[in-house]
């Protein structure tokens, strides 16, 4: 039986794009952790890559905006044509239809290829699946998964999502054809937010509006599918860095919005370090300061691809999976 862990990766917060090696370091760690077992898992690596699909759009319109007069007169610029253009770009990109389904198609490709290697895996009875995810790669892939505006009625004749949805049980595969989804891990995850494009019945609003990027009803139906097949609650694991800006708790807010009797989930933020002693200015820092923290915030959003902590709770949360499973 194979424990297949799919990575995605985010937009990077500082002055250059992610490269297709971004979860190299973490895949070793695990790798060196489950070599040092006695009885080691058979682990198949699939990072997915999206970062080269967005970034000739948004170089176009960081063109545009630096042939403007008034570019060079702005304050920030550096963080405006990089970190800002980058996490705001991608996120408006995806919502784009057109953008979107480019991204779902080359990661539906590398899915694909990934489970097939060599022809040495496949899906196979037994295996199971676990995800970790950073930054907005999580709310990618998680649209991808459950959103309803990737609903076939919705997409025309493109059926990429739902091939990527038919590999897993509990969405569109039944047990003995899909995988099941034996645990989730977010880091420097801001899916948190995207939660608010979610809320619905406040105010007197009509709840026969439809709300396409919801993505609670399709969750709930894999969550529930797979407890009563696997009889236990799936591990979610959000990790935090105390620097990182995009980075949010999810414990609460996902049992409040998908598991409010607490029987489908074990949810746990993980604090990837302790604060340090500069943290506490960094709380009311001035304007004037942001570039300081944005660095920092860069290098703290990309840090869980390197630390030991995370590697060493994502691989004791898939060991604990396979034996209780197996």
């Amino acid at each position: 039986m194979t424990d297949h862990i799919i990575f995605i990766h985010g937009v990077n917060t500082r002055e250059t794009k992610v490269e297709p090696t971004y979860a190299d370091n973490l895949i070793h760690l695990l790798l060196h952790k489950n070599e040092a077992q006695n009885t080691q898992l058979d682990l198949n690596m699939i990072p997915l890559y999206w970062g080269d699909v967005t970034q000739k759009d948004e170089a176009m319109l960081l063109d545009i905006y630096q042939r403007s007069p008034l570019w060079k007169k702005m304050n920030f610029t550096g963080i405006r044509g990089n970190q800002l253009l980058q996490f705001t770009g991608d996120g408006a990109l995806f919502i784009s239809r057109y953008a979107g389904v480019r991204v779902i198609e080359q990661l539906r490709q590398q899915t694909i290829a990934g489970l097939y290697k060599n022809g040495l895996h496949g899906i196979k009875p037994g295996d199971r699946l676990h995800l970790v995810t950073h930054s907005m790669g999580t709310v990618i892939l998680f649209d991808a998964l459950f959103s309803a505006r990737w609903d076939p009625e919705k997409t025309s004749d493109y059926q990429g999502v739902q091939q990527i949805r038919q590999a897993i049980f509990g969405l569109s595969a039944p047990m003995e054809a899909g995988l099941p989804l034996c645990s989730i891990h977010t880091m420097g995850s801001p899916i948190s937010l995207y939660s608010l494009i979610m809320v619905k019945n406040s105010n007197g609003v009509d709840d026969s509006i439809p709300n396409t990027h919801d993505i609670t009803p399709k969750f709930q139906q894999l969550l529930t599918a797979l407890h009563s097949v696997l009889k236990r609650k799936i591990p979610w694991r959000n990790y935090i860095h105390p620097g990182d800006p995009v980075a949010y708790p999810l414990e609460d807010l996902l049992y409040m919005m998908i598991d409010q009797s607490r029987q489908l989930l074990d949810v746990k933020d993980v604090l990837t370090q302790e604060p340090g002693l500069l943290d506490p200015f960094l709380n009311n820092a001035s304007l004037g300061e942001l570039a300081e923290i944005a660095l920092f915030g860069g290098r703290a959003h990309n840090s869980y691809w390197n630390n030991d902590l995370v590697a060493s709770e994502i691989f004791e949360v898939v060991q604990k999976s396979a034996l209780a499973i197996s």
